[in-house]
């Protein structure tokens, strides 16, 4: 490798977790040759954001435009994105599915934190990715209300699963099902009043008020399933096509065989699990309801013998429909549940 050798790219990978974050300054120069040209670990706080970001304003190069490239772990990646955003950097943020996809790529068989800086920094110099943008002040509530109900959901269907045990229990203490009792009307009424916040944010939004009721014409869709799908893609600022919200969603399909050998496939559950939490029960209504997709899903369970398999190919095809609802700003016609 030449000293002098010219750079054509720099990136910074980043590795982020709950409580600190690795990073890697990688420059791709004229030879086409990687370059690390240093590493470091910082907290995920404010703190560690102002020393990271100190830190590199002295080790990057500054006659060439450098990304930060990171992967959408969690919400555990948001605060810095945010905070690049507002320093006007560019940000990219990955899917795991396609960062795994490319260290693969690099036949890395060890796996640290710093490794996986080091290859989302290579990817960044080597891959044309999308920028990242924050999530609009709307869609940003509308998913911690979403995310809110889908927790409250959670605890109350885990507190009726112990009421129904204690039930069928020979020595319940009758104390111990009063409590759950009210436990679960409690969680009830948050419900509710989560629900009716979503409900009277997207009322607030003349615009957004209007699309939404132009894809609730979707049968078997309702604002229960729709205020999620919308509120985690930002509705899908930054989805182009089917392919793209399937993947995000984490139901592109794994293929598995190699030479003869042939393994089952499934889908990738790589990407954001709200959005498929939501989809299972519109798609048993879909499969009885809708005319197209009863078919549809008929075909599938008759083909693969598994009525899983056939639900989740509804639960794509219903989310390629609202995203092309969405998209053109129309109501729901038979045809429109034609989409791949």
């Amino acid at each position: 490798m030449k000293k002098n050798e010219k750079i054509i790219r720099q990136s910074l990978g980043i590795d982020i977790s709950m409580e600190t974050f690795d990073v890697a300054i990688i420059h791709l120069l004229e030879g086409f040759d990687i370059k690390t040209i240093s590493t470091k670990k910082f907290k995920n706080d404010l703190k560690g954001f102002e020393l990271f970001y100190q830190w590199v304003e002295k080790l990057r190069n500054q006659n060439i435009e450098i990304n930060f490239t990171m992967e959408a772990t969690g919400v555990y990646y948001e605060r810095l994105a945010y905070f690049l955003n507002e320093k006007d950097e560019t940000v990219h943020v990955v899917l795991p599915n396609k960062s795994k996809k490319f260290a693969e790529s690099l036949g890395l068989r060890a796996k640290t934190d710093k490794i996986d800086a080091k290859m989302l920094g290579q990817m960044g110099v080597e891959r044309k990715l999308r920028k990242w943008s924050p999530i609009s002040p709307i869609f940003l509530k509308l998913r911690s209300y979403t995310r809110e109900r889908e927790s409250l959901i959670h605890d109350r269907t885990r507190a009726k699963n112990q009421l129904h045990a204690l039930n069928h229990s020979r020595a319940a203490e009758q104390n111990t099902i009063n409590r759950l009792c009210s436990k679960i009307k409690f969680l009830d009424e948050q419900i509710e009043q989560a629900e009716h916040d979503i409900e009277e944010l997207i009322e607030s939004d003349t615009i957004l008020n209007k699309k939404v009721k132009k894809v609730l014409t979707v049968p078997g869709i309702r604002l229960k399933t729709l205020a999620p799908i919308i509120a985690e893609t930002n509705g899908f600022a930054a989805i182009v096509n089917i392919k793209q919200l399937t993947s995000y969603a984490g139901y592109d399909i794994r293929i598995r065989e190699s030479g003869k050998w042939k393994g089952k496939n499934k889908i990738s559950k790589k990407g954001n699990s709200h959005i498929r939490a939501v989809l299972f029960f519109p798609a048993c209504t879909a499969s009885v309801h809708n005319k197209h997709l009863k078919k549809c899903y008929t075909r599938i369970k008759e083909a693969k013998k598994i009525p899983m398999i056939a639900n989740t190919a509804i639960q794509r095809k219903l989310l390629a429909l609202i995203f092309t609802l969405w998209k053109n700003d129309t109501i729901y016609h038979y045809e429109n549940a034609k989409v791949a």
